[in-house]
């Protein structure tokens, strides 16, 4: 099968830290062929273009002129993710987006339409799921080994991603850069139910307390923030089956041991993934059946896993990793959950 070509639009720190390793990965694995790259920063697209030794654009117009992908892997900041996506459908390419995946609903669905229409695949960067760890607690989960999931915790977020986002999206924070992948591993896990109520507290702290970020507040001062955009946010989730996501996302996070997880509490045990823990009840008492260390790949945040899928679905013309149906379940509850957060009020999703 010939290669799948790639163009990446976006050569900001995500780009350069997990995508164009990913993309070199399937390269050499002989599945991809990287044509381009864009950014309307001349200086990161010319330095992306260098290291990687492909042309570089500032223009998306002129790229795909130049190129005609196959695929289009967006890294740029939400607020332009509609107006990318929809060029690349019209172009015919494929499109594999970064999360947050856009402004709200509406325009998850003018996306997830485009594409439809011009017959092109749709996906999103939830790496999360590819985990080996992930894999093994469904697979017990799916065996009926832990028995039925009663109460997931999850949570994750560190002080750097402050700097990072904080003038990219100056109404959303952390829970649309961070914990959207949390929440889409603990639905992954639980098989896809359908979320019925949402609740969540959301707070902007660094804005008025540059302090807060210890160490690195001389790396980030001035400490520039517009509009609201929170920097901790805790909830919860009730979805179908009679379980209860509650979740934490927080960059004023100190550095911890664990600064990202996911526990399930479940009938007949508990589980946790990154790391993987497995204790079952025997009935003699708790037993400890984590798999040996080396047994699994730990889990990490590189996307080569991703990326194989996402192309192995473009060239066999099946779905895509993350589904159009997913895609508009994660959004409408990220909706959800800050319509909460702004009312002070549980929001029914169904």
């Amino acid at each position: 099968m010939s290669r799948s070509t790639v163009v990446v639009i976006g050569c900001g720190r995500i780009a350069q830290a997990e995508h164009f390793p990913a993309w070199r990965a399937t390269a050499e694995a002989g599945l991809t062929e990287l044509l381009g790259v864009c950014d309307l920063d001349e200086a990161l697209a010319r330095r992306a273009g260098e290291q990687l030794g492909v042309p570089w654009h500032t223009d998306t117009d002129v790229l795909f002129a130049d190129t005609s992908p196959q695929i289009v892997d967006i890294t740029t900041a939400v607020t332009s993710h509609r107006e990318l996506c929809l060029k690349a459908f019209s172009e015919g390419a494929h499109v594999l987006c970064e999360k947050p995946i856009a402004m709200n609903v509406a325009e998850v669905t003018d996306i997830l339409d485009a594409a439809s229409e011009a017959g092109r695949l749709f996906s999103v960067c939830f790496q999360y799921r590819t985990w080996d760890e992930a894999h093994y607690v469904r697979d017990l989960l799916e065996r009926g080994v832990l028995g039925p999931v009663h109460f997931i915790r999850t949570w994750g977020g560190d002080v750097h991603g402050f700097a990072l986002h904080r003038r990219l999206m100056p109404t959303r924070g952390v829970l649309s850069h961070w914990t959207v992948h949390n929440l889409d591993l603990a639905l992954w896990l639980l098989g896809d139910p359908e979320p019925l109520t949402a609740s969540a507290f959301c707070h902007q702290r660094l804005a008025t307390y540059p302090q807060a970020l210890g160490p690195e507040r001389e790396q980030h001062q001035p400490c520039e923030v517009v509009g609201d955009m929170e920097d901790f946010a805790y909830g919860m989730v009730r979805v179908e089956g009679n379980c209860v996501i509650a979740f934490e996302a927080n960059w004023l996070q100190a550095p911890l041991s664990r600064p990202e997880g996911l526990e399930l509490t479940c009938e007949k045990g508990t589980a946790s993934v990154a790391p993987l823990a497995i204790r079952l009840d025997r009935h003699q008492g708790w037993q400890d059946e984590t798999p040996p260390s080396g047994t699994l790949r730990p889990s990490n945040y590189r996307m080569d896993r991703l990326m194989t899928e996402f192309v192995e679905a473009v060239q066999r013309g099946t779905p895509p990793p993350v589904t159009a149906s997913q895609v508009v379940r994660i959004q409408r509850l990220s909706d959800a959950l800050y319509e909460s957060a702004a009312s002070h009020r549980e929001i029914a999703l169904s």
